[in-house]
């Protein structure tokens, strides 16, 4: 498993909660008043390469298709 950074585009996110149950590790749902509800927020950008895996399935599962996986080179 290599490293890989989270991108989350916030501006379409919808707050569905998704990824927060696929992923709690990387994941969190706030309502930060920008919007008329809760959006994701990353607890971790460049998260512990075991944690791939999750992360690739909130991706997958996300509604809105927010969620991007950029895999690093070593």
């Amino acid at each position: 498993m290599g490293k890989f950074r989270v991108i989350v585009d916030r501006d379409i996110c919808q707050g569905h909660s998704v990824c927060v149950n696929e992923a709690p590790e990387i994941f969190r749902v706030v309502d930060d008043g920008s919007a008329p509800y809760p959006k994701v927020e990353l607890i971790a950008d460049f998260p512990a390469p075991e944690l791939l895996e999750k992360a690739e399935s909130a991706a997958d599962l996300c509604p809105n298709g927010v969620i991007r996986i950029e895999h690093l080179d070593d």
